[in-house]
């Protein structure tokens, strides 16, 4: 694998698609040739033993009619002379010796050079070859063996003849393996860089996204494992890109948000330097008022942080809401009676239905919910909460009467420093983190918070927690 290691991808795609064919041809030729070999010894001994037996009993027939093995054997040395001397006549004009004994036993002109017969003691008569390594049959008169009759190895005659097919074969086989390699070589290229073309699209990506260019995408086509990766960076470019929007977006607001206290802490300070406010209780209550303002907001944008990195603690334990519900709402009946809003509490919870919280967060949470009605509805209003179980779930409603919300701005709410009217203005007192601080608690209790329009008018507050 040394070699690939500096080529790109396309290159050692090109290069696994050449060798794999050429392991192909390879293995292809060795299974031919052992096929070959196989198949064709097989079918010739198959042949041989069906003849054998044939030869077998002329070769008794010789025997019994002349009591010997003597008339073959000279009818043998004959054919061995008259052969000798013909490869030394070049005209080749000799005439076959008369072998009418031999040409009996034989059931084709294939088999003569290929015969072999034994004594009884399995001495070699006629031909040559070792008698364990032939394939014999004996020659029996009277149930008595006189000899063996048997054919020299089919590997043995033909050899030179096949290794010349074999080779031939094998020329052949070489120049089509060739030109098939060839053209699978002119198709895997293209092939290789059709692959690629996904890679290298998304590597150009991947550098400009690395540059901060988040605004990148990629061409989505197909639905492989490619078009999985092209969706996955595409929603991670995505991701990117509204993370750096809302890191933008987070710093101004909360420069905004200690800009103007800061700004009326300056303001308040340098007037009673130069002497054009004095010092009273009223100048530093109000200097107090702005720091306990900035002190919330710091405290608010640490809980954020510190739930976005997972180190915000959480004693858990078995809670009833119920409970917690009713200190809260005890505690801001006064508020709420101030302000001209009635607070209706409508429970459907038993006190066995309790979930695993943390008491102080959960307190934090309604806590928060309640303000942000107090804050936002109309006088004279309303604020309801429903308590309920339902699908092995406990739900918590706050519905308050107008104004409602847009639904477009529904799930902006839960977002840091958003204000549904849109403005900086500080009116209401609030510091736009409250529904965020709300939304970051029910995460930690694994449950679910959302936004609806409320049957009164207002905006109304759904809170799941998964019943204990």
């Amino acid at each position: 694998m040394l070699p690939l290691k500096g080529l790109k991808i396309r290159h050692k795609l090109f290069a696994v698609f050449v060798l794999s064919n050429v392991l192909l041809i390879v293995s292809m030729w060795q299974v031919f040739q052992w096929s070959f070999d196989r198949g064709f010894a097989s079918y010739a001994t198959e042949r041989d033993r069906d003849f054998l037996q044939q030869m077998a009993n002329r070769t008794a027939n010789r025997y019994f009619l002349f009591n010997d093995w003597s008339v073959l054997i000279k009818e043998s040395q004959q054919e061995k002379k008259w052969y000798k001397a013909k490869l030394d006549n070049l005209q080749d004009l000799i005439p076959p010796p008369s072998t009418p004994n031999l040409d009996l036993i034989y059931p084709s002109q294939y088999y003569r050079q290929r015969f072999i017969l034994y004594d009884e003691d399995k001495k070699i008569l006629i031909g040559k070859g070792r008698f364990s390594e032939t394939e014999t049959h004996p020659v029996t008169i009277n149930n008595q063996t006189v000899g063996y009759v048997g054919l020299r190895s089919i590997r043995d005659i033909v050899q030179d003849q096949t290794l010349r097919f074999v080779r031939q074969q094998g020329e052949a086989f070489l120049l089509i393996s060739i030109f098939m390699l060839a053209i699978a070589a002119l198709l895997t290229w293209p092939l290789a860089q059709w692959l690629c073309k996904p890679l290298c699209s998304m590597q150009r990506a991947t550098k400009k996204l690395a540059a901060g260019q988040f605004d990148t995408r990629i061409p989505v086509k197909g639905s492989d494992e490619l078009s999985d990766l092209s969706c996955n960076f595409n929603r991670l470019a995505c991701t990117l890109e509204s993370s750096r929007e809302a890191r933008k977006r987070w710093i101004a607001d909360t420069a905004h948000e200690l800009r103007t206290p800061v700004a009326i802490l300056r303001g308040e300070i340098e007037a009673m330097q130069d002497g054009i406010i004095k010092p009273s209780n009223e100048s530093l209550a109000s200097l107090h008022h702005e720091t306990l303002h900035i002190a919330r907001l710091i405290d608010d944008l640490n809980q954020l942080s510190m739930h976005d990195i997972g180190s915000l603690n959480y004693e858990m334990e078995s809670l009833a809401i119920t409970d917690i519900i009713d200190q809260v709402s005890g505690s801001m009946l006064l508020p709420f009676k101030e302000a001209n809003i009635e607070l209706k509490v409508i429970n459907k919870l038993t006190k066995s239905a309790k979930v695993l919280g943390d008491g102080d967060r959960l307190h934090q949470l309604f806590t928060n919910l309640m303000n942000n009605s107090l804050k936002y509805t109309n006088a004279p209003g309303c604020l309801t909460i429903h308590s309920y179980k339902q699908n092995k779930k406990i739900i918590v409603t706050f519905e308050d009467s107008a104004p409602g919300v847009r639904e477009e701005e529904k799930d902006k709410i839960f977002e840091q420093f958003y204000r549904v009217e849109n403005s900086r203005n500080r009116a209401t007192g609030g510091r736009g983190l409250g529904l965020s601080i709300c939304s970051s608690i029910v995460d930690g209790h694994q449950g679910n918070i959302s936004a609806y329009d409320s049957q009164d008018g207002g905006l109304g507050i759904k809170i799941e927690f998964p019943l204990r």
